[in-house]
């Protein structure tokens, strides 16, 4: 399994964060969650797609000012040894990407505080300082692989020395890959990874990336 890895890409929800879900984070947060329930569990049930889902969940918000979303973020802890790790990366010089099929304002925020190389994810509309309801779909729970081989593209480094960490299967979603299961919240996640790390300290990924 040895291989030379010189990027890493991280899911944010449940694996750079605590919190599994910003959805559901923010629905609660903002007492909007029984209209976010029903809109999940349409999607869940193939009723509607993933676009559609968050289009629906971002008119929930319509309105909300931009600082009070931010304060609100900012009460999202990293998961543990996460910064050490990014410290770690940065100094033997490999790169750092977020892919997040959750909100951009977070894996930005992210990537500014880690240290990361680029986030990629979704982003919520805003003028003159409140939330319009709109967002711009970037990236669904099952359009990772896509997002992952344009980054290797864009940073011409070879899917073979890319690792992918993440909490679910849809995280790990290239066979060429090093996939590392951060926390794994289910057995198909197991089953995908060739690393599966148990421990609540993120930076107990770093000698499988050395």
């Amino acid at each position: 399994m040895s291989r030379r890895i010189l990027l890493v890409v991280f899911d944010l929800d449940g694996t750079l964060t605590t919190v599994e879900s910003l959805w559901e984070f923010l629905h609660n947060a903002f007492h909007t969650w029984d209209n976010g329930r029903v809109t999940e569990q349409k999607y869940r049930r193939g009723e509607i797609s993933y676009k559609e889902w968050a289009e629906t969940d971002a008119r929930c918000w319509t309105g909300i000012p931009v600082n009070t979303l931010l304060t609100v973020l900012n009460q999202i802890p990293y998961s543990n040894g996460a910064r050490e790790l990014f410290q770690a990366l940065r100094s033997k010089h490999v790169k750092t990407a977020i892919v997040s099929a959750g909100l951009s304002i977070l894996a930005d925020k992210a990537a500014r505080e880690l240290g990361a190389d680029l986030a990629v994810s979704n982003d919520l509309e805003i003028q003159e300082g409140m939330l319009t309801g709109g967002i711009d779909v970037k990236v669904s729970v099952t359009g990772k692989a896509k997002i992952v081989k344009d980054i290797s593209t864009q940073f011409a480094i070879p899917l073979q020395e890319i690792a992918l960490v993440g909490d679910r299967a849809n995280d790990l979603p290239l066979d060429d890959c090093l996939r590392i299961a951060f926390r794994p919240k289910d057995n198909a996640a197991r089953s995908r990874a060739n690393v599966t790390i148990d421990d609540d300290n993120l930076s107990r990924v770093l000698p499988y990336l050395e």
